[in-house]
């Protein structure tokens, strides 16, 4: 766009491939033929706390489950904002095939210039689009989810994984393993994550974040996921579920973090 500098990573990274084969939610919406999502979708909603009436915005849409779902469950309009021209289509079809298409939309533009006008949501999800921002990236993208919201409008939030299981948990497991003569990567990112993932987040860091774009008290909370696809061994695999499930040290295991952030305002 316009007065923007090109995006950290590429529109064409995230090609149809991607979506169908390696995002999140494709094997439901693949063996649907699109007509379905992954529960996390349907989750994502009740937790959102999504009433009928309401200006819904996905910011970073991808296939379009919950530009659907968002329609099918009252919202007034559901707009996607998408930079991937294989992800507008897909998400087009997903609206097509629910029926949901004329109160949806998946608007091609850049996250850094939303195409709304101030004060027109009343709800913005991004949902795992925080790590694919840059942080120059991610401030003006979250600094235009505030301008587009109302006073009081919300924006629920989704990232994974965090930066801590990567950069503290697993490199001391990674010493330890060694200590006792095992080999384990330096590295245990995947080659998505590599090419996509360019903003990592922590709870404190994230929280920074959206202060700094003008969210009063933003809750950030730790999820439920607890990932280990990465870890190398059965016991690793263990040490990670066993810290998950205490308080102290989930924050060392627990992959993922939610986002509850209000813009200031009349309802806040």
């Amino acid at each position: 766009m316009s007065g923007l500098e090109p995006p950290r990573v590429s529109a064409d990274e995230y090609d149809e491939d991607y979506y169908r084969t390696a995002c999140a939610g494709h094997e439901e919406w693949s063996r649907s033929g699109g007509s379905n999502q992954a529960g996390i979708y349907k989750g994502i909603i009740r937790r959102s706390g999504l009433a009928a009436g309401m200006r819904v915005l996905d910011i970073g849409a991808g296939r379009g489950e919950l530009v659907a779902l968002a329609a099918e469950h009252g919202a007034r309009w559901a707009i996607g904002v998408e930079y991937s021209a294989a992800a507008a289509s897909l998400a087009a079809q997903s609206a097509a095939l629910r029926g949901v298409g004329d109160r949806t939309a998946v608007v091609m533009a850049d996250a850094r210039r939303l195409p709304l006008p101030d004060a027109a949501t009343d709800l913005v999800f991004m949902i795992d689009v925080i790590e694919h921002l840059a942080p120059q990236e991610l401030a003006m993208t979250l600094a235009e989810a505030a301008r587009v919201l109302r006073p009081g409008g919300r924006l629920f939030a989704h990232t994974f994984p965090t930066r801590t299981i990567y950069d503290v948990t697993y490199r001391w497991m990674r010493l330890a393993a060694r200590a006792t003569g095992r080999r384990w990567p330096v590295d245990p990112r995947n080659d998505y994550e590599h090419r996509m993932h360019v903003n990592e987040q922590t709870r404190r860091g994230l929280r920074s974040s959206l202060q700094k774009a003008g969210f009063v008290n933003p809750e950030v909370s730790f999820g439920e996921w607890v990932y280990t696809d990465f870890v190398p061994s059965a016991r690793g695999r263990s040490a990670f579920a066993r810290m998950a499930r205490h308080r102290v040290t989930a924050p060392l295991a627990v992959a993922d973090l939610w986002v509850d952030a209000r813009k200031p305002g009349v309802g806040s």
